[in-house]
């Protein structure tokens, strides 16, 4: 049987102004001697891309120790600011729909910086509850502990930097929803 030749093609090969010239110096070879393939180049560049941004991230252990302090002072803040929204409840029950998710979530806090911070829940005195408290005085408190949250990511290892951007995130949200809220 006859062997198939698309038409485009001469059975003889292509048409010299169709080959490409070789390179003009040597080609360039690895260190056997051996060619790198197009794929171990593109893999090696995408390898270098990839640690390019890890550059400039520190080791977890360079930072932890500097941190934890402030991790904890984050932690007596939550419970502050848990403690200030049971008391703005306590004088204006119909606030407690809007505040409860808030102090859920700062009591979650508390535990997880206590923890990032090596506190065991043991070691946790209860906060003392602050005489009274209103809407605008949460406010200013979670406004005021998302700031912390912030000063403390420069310190924070690359573990911590989540949970403490978490925080500030949290914190910084519910202080632009209530500073709409009527006080």
């Amino acid at each position: 049987m006859p062997s198939r030749v698309p038409s485009r093609v001469s059975p003889t090969g292509p048409p010299p102004s169709a080959v490409p010239s070789p390179p003009a110096g040597p080609a360039p070879t690895g260190p056997a001697g051996v060619r790198p393939s197009r794929r171990r180049v593109l893999a090696t560049a995408a390898a270098v891309a990839a640690m390019v941004p890890l550059a400039g991230c520190s080791a977890a252990t360079t930072r932890t120790e500097d941190a934890s302090d402030a991790l904890l002072a984050l932690a007596d803040a939550a419970r502050s600011d848990a403690a200030l929204i049971v008391a703005a409840v306590t004088g204006d029950p119909s606030l407690a729909g809007r505040l409860e998710p808030l102090r859920a979530a700062r009591m979650e806090h508390a535990a997880a910086l206590d923890q990032a911070g090596g506190r065991t829940p043991g070691q946790v005195a209860a906060p003392a509850t602050p005489p009274s408290g209103d809407l605008a005085a949460v406010r200013d408190a979670v406004a005021g502990s998302a700031r912390s949250a912030g000063e403390v990511v420069p310190r924070a290892s690359a573990l911590q930097v989540g949970l403490v951007a978490e925080v500030a995130a949290c914190c910084a949200t519910y202080a632009a929803v209530l500073t709409g809220a009527p006080a």
